[in-house]
């Protein structure tokens, strides 16, 4: 999809010559566009879910709820958590967006816990977290980048790595998994330089990556990249052109 999506931006750029976009300046627009469009999907299927219960949307084809968590579904991993010896929390994976589900021991679902209710849960006879009901806080938000998000289980014994970390390393394999919505991978054109010439796209190579969203956002991501472009190049007609075409899209999906 991502060659087509290039190719509709930049028929347009050119259509009256507005402008060129490099193959670095798209791909760091498609990136964003891709962002933009995916962190609507928890937006869309709340809403969806209200309403589907108050019986707005039907089933089948008009079932918005499942269409966007079937894209959902396809961003969702399972991974065991790497246990941080150096600050005693467990590192979430750098693509995390959106927790699902933690897992102690591949077979007990650990209950999340408000900061203000972890001290009184922890220091009650009758509350405390065990093994059979463990509970965990989330110490810092999923991140992308290197500073992953982490979280901490209670009680702490059961963040145990399975194998103690080898010095220098500071990580290691734990008892407790994760199920998380983790964000698109960063589409990249890639091409082959061709002398004197447009570059060719190459989708054999190593760098490729298509849009993890689905089709029919075509005309949304075209949209997003032309008004990203649009601004680049001080080229106010694309930018509002880009915006009115976004803004029928939208209604005609509502």
């Amino acid at each position: 999809m991502i060659n087509e999506v290039r190719n509709n931006v930049m028929f347009i750029l050119n259509k009256d010559n507005r402008g060129y976009i490099t193959p670095m300046e798209f791909n760091t627009y498609a990136r964003q566009a891709q962002l933009d469009i995916f962190q609507k999907y928890m937006y869309e299927y709340s809403n969806a879910i209200i309403k589907q219960n108050a019986r707005y949307h039907g089933e089948g084809y008009s079932n918005i709820a499942k269409r966007v968590s079937e894209t959902l579904d396809r961003l969702s991993e399972y991974q065991t958590m790497q246990y941080n010896s150096v600050s005693g929390v467990l590192n979430m994976p750098v693509d995390c967006y959106y927790v699902e589900k933690i897992i102690y021991n591949n077979n007990v679902e650990v209950d999340r816990v408000d900061h203000s209710k972890i001290l009184n849960l922890i220091n009650s006879n009758l509350t405390a977290p065990t093994a059979s009901y463990p509970a965990y806080i989330l110490t810092s938000d999923p991140a992308v980048g290197s500073t992953p998000g982490s979280l901490t289980v209670y009680p702490n014994s059961l963040m145990n790595p399975v194998v103690a970390p080898v010095p220098p390393a500071t990580t290691s394999p734990s008892n407790v998994q994760i199920r998380y919505v983790r964000y698109p991978k960063d589409p990249v054109w890639t091409y082959n330089t061709i002398s004197g010439g447009e570059p060719i796209f190459d989708n054999t190579n190593l760098s490729y990556q298509d849009f993890e969203i689905p089709y029919e956002e075509f005309p949304n991501l075209v949209s997003k990249i032309l008004q990203y472009a649009g601004l680049s190049i001080r080229e106010s007609e694309v930018v509002q052109d880009a915006k009115a075409e976004e803004v029928q899209t939208a209604q005609q999906t509502q």
